[in-house]
């Protein structure tokens, strides 16, 4: 970060993208060393965090949840798959859907994972107020979600 920065300097569009660029680095930075504990990968976390949400997902719509491409998804499901994590499962509806779900040790380790992601929020929002974290939190889904829609059209 700029040692000259101020926080009652005008922000442009592009400082408030560079400003989010760099906290998405010091975030995915903090929960890599906490996860530096456990036997996942960056990014194997969000798939756990995600199928205890929702469950059996099949990996196409994984993939769409995850924001990445289905081969992406195949490879990652394929190697938590092998380390015991998740299991393939399939439809009682239609035989020609496969879901992948968490194991009993995927579903331990993602709640190792939540813990992980408190403290890494912990350390990451200490200087932050509860309001200001309600806030920051619900400008970030703002702009997700405006940034989605524009990627939709």
């Amino acid at each position: 970060m700029s040692e000259d920065w101020s926080p009652d300097a005008p922000a442009d569009e592009a400082d408030v993208l560079i400003a989010l660029r760099f906290a998405d680095r010091a975030a995915r930075k903090a929960v890599a060393e906490e996860l530096a504990g456990t036997e996942l990968h960056t990014g194997q976390e969000l798939v756990l965090a995600k199928l205890l949400h929702h469950g059996s997902l099949p990996v196409a719509r994984l993939a769409k949840v995850l924001d990445v491409e289905v081969p992406t998804a195949t490879r990652t499901t394929q190697r938590m798959e092998a380390a015991g994590l998740v299991r393939r499962v399939k439809s009682a509806t239609d035989a020609r859907q496969v879901g992948i779900e968490l194991t009993d040790r995927g579903v331990a380790l993602a709640h190792t994972v939540q813990e992980v992601y408190d403290r890494a929020g912990r350390r990451a929002l200490a200087n932050l107020s509860p309001e200001d974290r309600r806030v920051i939190r619900n400008l970030l889904w703002s702009i997700t979600s405006t940034v989605e829609d524009l990627t939709q059209l």
